[in-house]
């Protein structure tokens, strides 16, 4: 420390406590209740405050030398300096501090007492008094001082000693126990700029390694001193061995880092989510609690929503040591949790085929196994890299956050959309339960219906008169028209009732990640918004999934899980969660037999979708599309696909952001999905 053990002049303590505490009064405040206690204390020069407030200003200003030349003769003699600064460094460390402050409480020729406020890393906020002996000597008043001056438990070889364990973050698995995300070691290559001898050489040899020439510039320009590491980036495990070749260039370091990982990448990137570093407000805001500096919590997905479970908690026992090395108390202690593994409904193999199939095209999907309800995939598009939030990626993050197609946007829970065709089955449901017709009923689908005025066109002309089961295999619109418009005159409000007996107009309750709730219009939200009345045309607009009404990809699914099922449940996505139900769908066995059927007709050689599964060779399939021919504003295309037909352990509904078919386009990605769910 450079400490020279000498004694005070008189000279020297006038100028060290006659400086900037000369004429000072020291006012302590501090209580468990914020009340103010305050007391006075005489630091004239030549007092006992004096050199009591010297002390407490060294001690806060943790400047060692400064505090041991306060010391008395006798003192300096029995602790020498190495071993007196020794002593306030291991307090320090034991109790990891951050900060310190003593003032003094009292201060008289009979000694002094100091009031110690500490902030720790791990053990929050600590407030103790401590006494400080004081004599006079030839030069003045001197400490006396002893271990318990640091604090009074310091007695007869006492010492503090903390015992610090940190949790692994636990890792998100799918179905199948495959990872997710995981924390793991990973290689680095690094940089010490002091130790370069030839810039250029060695940006080239990194290049050719394999890293980027921006990961490379934005080492070498990197704010960081000279001598300090900077990272260039992790070393691919296939590379491992040839990295040796960089280790004996001039300023190359190889080192070791934990690092969370998503193994599935850009496939599974809005539900699983990535974590974030830290900020300074972020820290200062959980001060006491062990986070520090590069520490990291989830900031997206199920990574943000389970960060409690994944994270675990950093547990902290402070205890006093007897010199035998016995606890004489535990002064505070707080539990230590491992981070635990989060289990998901998740199928990897869905995830995967799921992004390879939607490719560049902006949109969505969602899959959903309707015996459990359990999420099986989750994608929207385009995505994005969460490793590049992991690892600070700079050049990859400002290329994410500037894309202009909103790489960050979750299109599976919070895109908003027209349900378009989907709804008929919702529409065929409503007329079957609460419009009086049966499944035997037939409606006329000629190619110009005039229920309403000004008249409306099939979009594939007249097809003659059809059951509801063939509305929906040839999506004919003046059938729901024509049923929306029965709705409309013989009830109130029970097709808008019936959307949200599938859970449209609502979040899903999903829990671990954020959700839209959408819209299902009606006549009171109609008034209220705009105050008109709710026209016939409203009603028939909403019977094709047209108009105000407003859907999420997920709701979707779930919505027709829930046809499945027979029953709206919360849709899962953790395998800790329960499987709540909503509400019944009340269709008795013929009903909904004579719906399915339906949809099953769908997929067949008569149906709207055969081009994707029947004529394709897919023969087990029901499902329903939804097509930008439906009306001429739609930009959106859908397809819900399901199977096995007679028992559907997958339900997929796919959303593409623009198209023109959705039997064309986004069937066979709904198709080729299930199929990956099912194997």
């Amino acid at each position: 420390m450079g400490v020279r053990a000498v004694f005070l002049s008189a000279v020297f303590i006038g100028l060290l406590v006659g400086g900037a505490f000369a004429g000072a009064k020291c006012v302590l405040s501090r209580d468990g209740d914020d009340q103010a206690a305050a007391s006075i204390v005489d630091d004239t020069p030549g007092s006992p405050g004096s050199t009591a407030s010297a002390f407490a200003k060294a001690w806060t200003l943790d400047d060692p030398d400064a505090l041991y030349l306060l010391l008395s003769p006798a003192a300096q003699r029995r602790y020498p300096p190495e071993v007196f600064a020794e002593t306030y460094r291991l307090f320090a460390n034991e109790l990891t501090q951050t900060s310190l402050k003593a003032t003094v409480q009292s201060a008289s020729a009979g000694g002094s007492t100091l009031a110690v406020h500490l902030a720790t890393a791990y053990f929050g906020e600590i407030e103790y008094t401590t006494p400080l002996n004081l004599s006079q000597t030839p030069s003045g008043w001197a400490v006396e001082w002893t271990p318990e001056s640091i604090h009074p438990d310091m007695q007869g070889g006492r010492e503090f000693k903390s015992v610090i364990q940190r949790p692994i973050r636990g890792r998100i698995l799918d179905r199948n126990d495959e990872v997710l995300a995981a924390t793991v070691d990973l290689r680095f290559v690094g940089l010490n700029r002091s130790l370069v001898k030839d810039t250029a050489a060695l940006k080239t040899a990194l290049v050719e390694f394999g890293f980027s020439q921006e990961q490379v510039d934005a080492a070498f320009s990197s704010g960081a001193g000279p001598s300090q590491r900077v990272r260039v980036g992790a070393i691919p495990a296939d590379k491992n061995e040839a990295s040796s070749v960089l280790r004996a260039i001039p300023g190359v370091v190889l080192y070791f880092e934990s690092q969370r990982v998503h193994p599935l990448g850009a496939a599974a990137a809005h539900v699983v989510g990535y974590t974030s570093e830290l900020t300074a407000e972020e820290l200062a805001a959980k001060r006491g609690t062990g986070l520090r500096a590069g520490d990291r919590e989830g900031a997206t997905g199920i990574e943000a929503s389970q960060e409690r479970v994944l994270a675990g908690s950093i547990g902290a026992e402070l205890r006093l040591v007897e010199a035998s090395g016995e606890i004489a108390k535990v002064v505070s202690s707080r539990p230590f949790v491992q981070g635990k593994d989060v289990q998901t409904t998740l199928d990897a193999g869905a995830l995967r085929t799921a992004y390879a199939r939607l490719g560049s095209r902006a949109g969505a999907a969602v899959v959903i196994d309707p015996s459990t309800n359990g999420i099986l995939a989750l994608n929207s598009s385009p995505s994005f890299d969460p490793d590049a939030f992991e690892r600070n990626d700079a050049a990859a993050l400002a290329a994410i956050t500037g894309a202009t197609n909103g790489p960050l946007a979750n299109r599976a829970t919070t895109g908003l959309y027209s349900a378009g065709s989907t709804f008929k089955l919702i529409t065929g449901a409503a007329g079957l339960l609460y419009g009086g017709y049966k499944v035997t009923d037939r409606l006329e689908c000629g190619s110009i219906w005039t229920g309403v005025d000004p008249p409306r066109r099939n979009w594939e002309g007249g097809q003659g008169a059809l059951t509801i089961a063939e509305g929906l295999m040839r999506s004919c619109n003046p059938v729901f028209y024509e049923i929306a418009l029965t709705l409309y005159n013989n009830t109130d409000g029970a097709l808008s009732r019936t959307a949200r007996m599938f859970g449209f107009g609502a979040t899903t309750g999903l829990v671990g990640l954020s959700e839209e709730a959408g819209l299902v219009p009606d006549a009171q939200q109609k008034r209220a918004k705009t105050g008109q009345p709710w026209y016939p045309g409203d009603e028939v607009n909403l019977g094709i999934g047209q108009g105000d009404l407003l859907i999420t990809p997920l709701q979707l699914a779930n919505a027709y899980s829930a046809f499945v099922a027979r029953e709206l449940r919360t849709p899962r996505l953790l395998t800790s969660e329960p499987n709540t139900k909503k509400g019944e769908i009340p269709l008795d066995d013929a009903q909904w037999s004579h719906l399915m059927n339906g949809l099953k007709l769908v997929t067949s050689a008569r149906g709207t979708a055969s081009a994707a599964f029947a004529f394709a060779g897919y023969t087990d399939f029901a499902g329903k599309s939804g097509t930008a021919e439906d009306v001429g504003t739609q930009q959106h295309v859908l397809f819900v696909a399901m199977s096995p037909a007679a028992s559907p352990g997958a339900v997929a509904a796919v959303v593409l952001d623009e198209g023109q078919s959705g039997s064309i386009e986004a069937g066979p990605i709904a198709r080729d999905i299930v199929l990956a769910a099912l194997r």
